[in-house]
């Protein structure tokens, strides 16, 4: 199973505010959905609750959430543990496909120390937020690709996808055929 975490941040780290992302730049989101598009998308119940379109398209959505109560859309797959979720996910991940956790904070802390690559966003903005990015170690990480941008709302961004160090040779040929 191969792990990329996939998350925008202002310049301070903010990734949400009341559970929705505090920004709108439509250009960072074409990041995203290129990004992702056949893959599996991994998030947690409030991650799911900010999305405008369930299940988002062309992908595999999973939910994680402790909340019993919680339902999803038809065609989304909502799991109550983390081991059901992995499981499944072994059962139907084929070749090229990857896992990418969407957030929220939760899921990204415990995904950092398994994640194979980092697939982020910068804004160069700042903006309000309840939620932060979590901490991790930058020197295990290897960019591998990056982009500066500007975006139709006027706010600049830059996009870039970074490998996990210790993995690189065998994670850099899978890249090469996603």
């Amino acid at each position: 199973m191969i792990i990329a975490i996939i998350a925008a941040m202002d310049r301070n780290g903010v990734i949400g505010k009341d559970g929705v992302l505090p920004w709108h730049i439509p250009e960072e989101m074409e990041f995203f959905t290129q990004s992702t598009m056949g893959h599996i998308v991994l998030m947690g119940r409030k991650t799911y609750e900010s999305l405008r379109i369930k299940p988002l398209p062309g992908r595999i959505s999973m939910v994680l959430s402790r909340d019993k109560s919680c339902q999803v859309a038809e065609g989304v797959l909502l799991f109550d543990n983390l081991e059901q979720a992995e499981a499944k996910v072994m059962e139907i991940v084929q070749g090229r496909q990857m896992v990418f956790v969407i957030g929220g904070r939760e899921l990204f802390e415990e995904y950092l120390p398994r994640a194979d690559y980092l697939y982020l966003t910068k804004i160069e903005a700042s903006f309000e937020g309840d939620a932060k990015f979590p901490d991790y170690d930058h020197q295990e990480w290897e960019e591998i690709r990056s982009q500066r941008r500007s975006s139709s709302v006027g706010i600049d961004f830059s996009t870039s996808i970074s490998i996990r160090k210790s993995a690189k040779e065998e994670l850099l040929a899978v890249y090469g055929k996603l």
